[in-house]
């Protein structure tokens, strides 16, 4: 692993722009080709490294998911459009690892998910509900008007031609569909949240078993808003149908938190909770005993942060490169446990001086006083020095 700077040795930048030449003219899709191609001119030295390394292992025939994730962990730069997303998809398996198959792979989801809109949403616009389950319409519709609110780009237009005042597409937002008059019907200008419904809505059609939740929203917003902001030209078509599948893989590893009936289960939410339980005793068990001391249940705080892996606690971008690490965890979100004690360590001493309310409070104001290139420096220590002594405790 290199340093965190951004001087480069000579050798070292020389063979970045002769990799990205190579990359460019052996690239297995466009897809590869247009990041390899995108100018770097102004872009930092170490940066350019991180692009090289990460394009180096998708262009291949074969490939190994695992260096992947290790870059990945150590988080995605901003400046290569489509790196981020690619990334994603590769390491939330909707992605093949034959980087050649993913034009096909796109193509045939895409097919794939338009019948499912044929099938589950009769009506671009449900006025009376008719042909709608409309329980599960109803509570899709709510949760949406008020998914990341602090964030404007889910009440833009979805085409970017159109020209509209954001007051009005706001106002607009907090209607339900059957509110609407008529003029607004006709005159409806689409955002990207009600992509998030539709996608829920029929997320929720096709899995009666798993069932919509609450929270479920929050989850896809970030996924969705990474797929559209970071598209590769010429795959804007795609992002709805990725977004679909690329959430509805990782709910298969998420869904036993949203059900109660799996509460008690080993991947149910009561399990995971527990993960974070032990960390922190293992840990910190001075802090644990004050815990104890003072009746605290770390569900007053853990069970959302589990539940929407911190993704509303923190503003979008940093949420963004929390994922980065945590879904190219090698054992996916064992590392988000260290993430959880690294935010009640950020506030040991409120924790060490105050009382029940006290404790609370800071550890739930926690997100705020801690910027998150350093939650993840601490989680990463605390995790190593955890490991140190479980192998130490191993070999004795």
């Amino acid at each position: 692993m290199i340093a965190e700077t951004n001087e480069e040795a000579p050798k070292e930048k020389q063979k970045s722009w002769k990799s990205l030449k190579k990359i460019k003219e052996t690239a297995y899709n466009d897809m590869i080709k247009q990041m390899a191609t995108a100018n770097y001119k102004s872009v930092g030295s170490y940066t350019k490294i991180k692009i090289r390394r990460m394009l180096e292992q998708l262009n291949r025939s074969n490939i190994d998911i695992d260096s992947v994730k290790i870059l990945c962990f150590n988080g995605l730069v901003e400046d290569c459009r489509g790196l981020r997303s690619t990334v994603w998809k590769l390491i939330l398996y909707y992605f093949p690892s034959d980087t050649s198959q993913w034009t096909e792979t796109m193509e045939t989801k895409l097919k794939e998910y338009n019948n499912y809109r044929e099938t589950y949403i009769p009506t671009l616009i449900p006025i009376d509900l008719s042909g709608y389950k409309e329980q599960l319409w109803e509570d899709v519709e709510k949760d949406i008007r008020r998914t990341r609110s602090d964030v404007a780009f889910f009440i833009e237009p979805i085409d970017k031609t159109t020209t509209v005042d954001p007051s009005f597409l706001y106002e607009l937002s907090h209607f339900k569909k059957m509110e609407l008059t008529k003029g607004q019907q006709e005159n409806y200008i689409y955002t990207h949240a009600d992509i998030l419904g539709r996608i829920l809505y029929i997320y929720g059609c096709r899995h009666p078993e798993t069932r919509y939740v609450q929270g479920m929203n929050e989850v896809l917003a970030v996924i969705y808003y990474v797929f559209a902001k970071d598209c590769i030209s010429g795959c804007e078509k795609y992002i709805e149908s990725d977004a679909y599948f690329s959430f509805e893989n990782m709910m298969e590893e998420l869904k036993d938190s949203f059900n109660m009936e799996a509460d008690t289960t080993s991947k149910g939410i009561r399990a995971k909770l527990k993960d974070i339980e032990n960390v922190i005793k293992r840990n910190r068990k001075d802090l644990w005993e004050i815990f104890q001391h003072n009746s605290i249940d770390i569900n007053i705080f853990a069970i959302r942060w589990q539940m929407l892996l911190l993704c509303q606690d923190f503003l979008m971008p940093d949420v963004v490169r929390l994922w980065d690490s945590l879904l190219s965890d090698m054992v996916r979100f064992n590392f988000f446990s260290y993430v959880c004690l690294g935010l009640v360590v950020n506030v040991e001493k409120e924790i060490l001086e105050g009382g029940f309310d006290e404790i609370v409070n800071a550890i739930r104001e926690s997100p705020e006083k801690i910027e998150m290139k350093d939650l993840i420096k601490l989680a990463k220590e605390l995790l190593d020095k955890d490991a140190k002594e479980f192998t130490l405790n191993e070999s004795t």
